[in-house]
């Protein structure tokens, strides 16, 4: 990157901001994620994360808080969860203060942290017994994922009976150390689930509690296996039936798709006579999907993904080659540049990434339901607590706007919502994937970054959400509109196609280069078509008018595609957030019309 004058480094601004910073192996107080002494459980835990349990025999099914403690009777039922939504690296010990009826109840049920699920028992040498003991767990030995916890959850549904007690939960440096001593607070930057991470918005979105449990897809997954039989709630609430039916491959349009859903379901032998006829109970089996769908649930169930989240992929997994598709074009392109970008891996190397919670599709329209399905696109309308812009025209303080953190986010890999750095000197994402760029010329007056993304781990991604930014040669704002979003894995291209919320703000230190967001904003399709699927790719167009006395050299021209690979992030909804403290963080608040 060839900057006209010197910008103020990440590490200098954190400095001179006084963050505190974490040193490896430095002890920490540790971090209550539940206290059960008060508060609002069922809801929420004492890190302000969301909180809740079901299915047990006391409690009408979410237990009971008594004297200070949490009591889970179950009978070969239960789960419970408790989000950590923030990173715990600075820790090395899950700590349980807990007792059981019986003494022993380490080998009742499963504990899930960071992408590692097991047997308690399995996790720890520690025991049960019939008084408050301290059960720890070394997640760096058993292999969390510190940086991406997502919450600490338990899992009854291991043919046993009885109950246990818990007093306390937390993180902590020290096994022996349950936080007992530790005064509870809620960290700012912690977003809940069920809200924007302002905590402000007055517009309520009524999400599900959890999918209901069990959660897990089976152990054994065989050809015969039914889709009931992955997910008993399949259809009640997320319409896997309708979500078949709606797009059966023969009566699909296929516009715009190289190979058409159906030439892929003749390839792959997937029964559309036994989708109709065994769909609306479950019956349906994986075999009956053809070739493709069994090993990809396999799959996914050998990266503990969610069986809620698989049954609503399942008509997509069933017509997903195993070939990485060309994304295309929306419009094909007159010349492309021969100087190109990438692919490369996110620099950041972000371990596996997980969305444990997928929105249903609403494919009955009811106004609740839909609020859920587009909770992004419908955004601008029912959210009062932000200002929506409306226009491609972006107002001139937005598009030259110095002070937006977004030029440092771009330019120096700066968190805009921690002030913390974002882990890598070059593409990062907080997932698994690879990015390369190109510039497409149309009509000679007339430009489109293109910016290619491949899924490179084993589980899916929903695109819903999704904010990207990058710096790219400046367009004034003048064809943001204009601007389209490529996924070969729906029926046509106007299927799911996102709406987008979009800012552009010219870079005071990169000449003729402007900071770039975009975030996508799906809406009435079912998820499948919103998804970024493993060993996959897709690709975003932004229209910029063309500048060719600025990029006239190949260097110049190669610089260019270089610096909008380097610059680029990607970071993916967690938490069914929508992003929201990252577009408050960047003022990403302009919905464009397409």
């Amino acid at each position: 990157m060839v900057k006209r004058r010197a910008v103020l480094k990440g590490s200098i601004a954190f400095g001179s901001l006084g963050l505190a910073t974490s040193v490896l192996g430095q002890d920490h107080s540790p971090l209550v994620v539940h206290a059960f002494d008060g508060g609002t459980y069922p809801g929420s835990n004492d890190l302000g994360n969301w909180a809740d349990a079901g299915s047990f025999a006391n409690g009408s099914g979410s237990g009971e808080i008594e004297n200070g403690a949490l009591r889970l009777e179950y009978d070969n039922a239960g789960w419970f969860g408790s989000n950590v939504s923030q990173s715990i690296g600075d820790y090395q010990y899950l700590t349980l203060r807990i007792r059981g009826d019986e003494g022993g109840e380490q080998s009742d049920f499963t504990l899930k942290i960071g992408g590692v699920s097991d047997l308690l028992g399995n996790l720890t040498d520690d025991s049960i017994g019939t008084e408050y003991s301290t059960v720890s767990i070394d997640l760096e030995s058993v292999g969390a994922d510190l940086e991406n916890p997502q919450a600490v959850r338990f899992n009854f549904w291991q043919g046993s009976s009885g109950a246990v007690e818990i007093d306390r939960i937390a993180v902590t440096t020290d096994p022996d150390d349950d936080g007992s001593e530790t005064p509870t607070e809620t960290p700012e930057d912690t977003p809940t689930e069920t809200e924007p991470d302002d905590g402000e918005s007055t517009w309520d979105v009524p999400f599900l509690d959890r999918p209901p449990e069990p959660d897990t897809l089976p152990a054994d997954i065989t050809g015969s296996t039914t889709v009931a039989e992955l997910y008993e709630h399949f259809d009640d609430p997320y319409y896997v039936p309708r979500d078949f039916t709606d797009y059966l491959p023969g009566e699909t349009s296929s516009t715009g798709q190289a190979w058409t859903d159906a030439e892929k379901a003749e390839e792959f032998g997937y029964d559309e006579t036994a989708v109709q006829n065994n769909i609306s109970d479950g019956s349906l089996t994986l075999d009956q999907l053809g070739t493709q769908a069994l090993p990809y649930v396999q799959q996914l169930a050998d990266n503990d993904f969610p069986a809620h989240a698989t049954v609503k992929l399942l008509p997509r997994l069933a017509l997903l080659p195993d070939e990485t598709e060309d994304p295309g074009t929306h419009d094909d392109p007159d010349n492309i540049w021969d100087e190109t970008a990438g692919p490369t891996q996110a620099t950041n190397g972000p371990d596996q990434f997980i969305q444990d919670r997928w929105p249903t599709d609403a494919r009955t329209y009811q106004p609740d339901e839909v609020r859920v399905r587009d909770r992004v696109h419908d955004q601008p309308e029912y959210d009062d607590s932000r200002e929506w812009g409306s226009s491609a025209d972006l107002p001139e303080d937005v598009l030259n706007n110095p002070d937006n953190p977004i030029h440092e986010m771009v330019a120096d890999k700066v968190d805009p919502r921690t002030g913390e750095s974002l882990g890598g000197d070059g593409f990062t994402a907080n997932a698994p994937m690879e990015a390369s760029v190109e510039i497409h010329e149309n009509g000679g007056g007339y430009w489109n970054q293109y910016l290619v993304l491949k899924n490179t781990s084993e589980v899916p991604y929903f695109q819903d959400g999704m904010v990207i930014t990058w710096l790219g040669p400046s367009g004034d704002a003048a064809n943001l509109a204009d601007g389209h979003w490529n996924n070969p894995h729906r029926p046509s291209q106007s299927l799911g196609h996102p709406q987008r919320d979009v800012i552009e703000v010219i870079h005071p230190d990169y000449e003729g280069m402007s900071a770039y967001a975009v975030r996508c904003a799906n809406h009435d399709e079912p998820y499948h078509m919103r998804t970024i699927y493993p060993n996959q790719q897709v690709a975003m167009e932004i229209g910029t008018p063309a500048n060719a006395d600025r990029w006239s050299s190949s260097s110049e021209r190669q610089d260019a595609v270089e610096t909008m690979l380097d610059s680029l992030h990607v970071e993916l909804e967690t938490n069914l957030s929508r992003n929201d403290r990252l577009i408050d963080a960047i003022d990403l608040t302009y919905r464009v019309p397409n």
